[in-house]
């Protein structure tokens, strides 16, 4: 065992289980548990969304993406190019960019695999398969940042997998969460035609302070640590409760099933 842990494909695997454990305390949540294969192919699109979302952020804003663009010659993106001082590396704008690249493609990516599926038929299983596809997406970028420093120090790589549990990864089980509680608005409710952008902003803007607290210093704060926890506390008791909401609405006599997905 010890041999594998210390092979490249052992740090991969150890890049993967932060969001499987995550994966597995929002499972057991759900009281009526969705189709495994599923949820597998869910986690799995996760997974995909985030090798098209890198390749659509390189284009869009060249983002740096450390030991994957070291060696490449690459001009800049699109609106680097056009709007240098808007997107400039670390600006929020720069962050928002990203956060809606990355968490549009989560949403696509369960849009396409699971909403339109029979398995889909209470207002949760949306929280649910966009956490797994959210999760999935954490364990690629993961793979980037974590494999390179395990190679390089071992006990560093189990302290970032550490940070990365209770920040990155939580962070993209969260912010996945909030647009699955607004495709399940969506779905669900009627006059809501507008849920799911309103959700997928609402993830875009907690990605995106998420990203600007840990990157760069608070300006309220020399360390931007306990800013950074309030964040992720409040979406999480958000998400908990809108989570506890959804659940008890399967039980509600005017459940109904979700109308078709008309969404773009």
């Amino acid at each position: 065992m010890a041999a594998l842990i210390g092979t490249y494909s052992g740090y991969i695997a150890l890049s993967f289980l932060p969001p499987l454990v995550w994966l597995l305390f929002y499972l057991r949540e759900d009281r009526h548990p969705e189709p495994k294969h599923i949820l597998f192919a869910t986690f799995l699109a996760g997974i995909f969304a985030a090798f098209v979302a890198v390749f659509v952020e390189v284009i869009l804003f060249a983002e740096p993406i450390p030991h994957l663009l070291d060696n490449w010659n690459f001009p800049g993106g699109f609106f680097y190019r056009i709007l240098p001082s808007l997107v400039a590396p670390f600006s929020i704008t720069f962050f928002l960019g990203i956060s809606f690249v990355e968490e549009y493609f989560k949403y696509l990516a369960v849009k396409i695999v699971a909403l339109n599926r029979p398995s889909f038929d209470e207002p949760v299983d949306a929280m649910i398969y966009m956490v797994a596809a959210g999760l999935g997406f954490a364990a690629i970028e993961n793979v980037l940042f974590l494999v390179p420093v395990f190679q390089e120090n071992f006990s560093g790589g189990i302290g970032l997998t550490a940070s990365r549990f209770l920040g990155a990864n939580l962070l993209h089980g969260l912010s996945s969460a909030i647009v699955g509680y607004a495709i399940a608005r969506h779905a669900f409710s009627p006059h809501r035609r507008h849920a799911i952008a309103a959700g997928v902003a609402v993830a875009t803007v907690l990605h995106a302070l998420f990203n600007r607290l840990i990157i760069e210093k608070s300006e309220a704060s020399n360390d931007p640590l306990l800013l950074v926890v309030f964040l992720l506390v409040l979406a999480g008791v958000a998400v908990l409760a809108e989570f506890e909401r959804l659940r008890r609405r399967v039980d509600h006599p005017n459940d109904q099933k979700p109308k078709e997905d008309q969404t773009a």
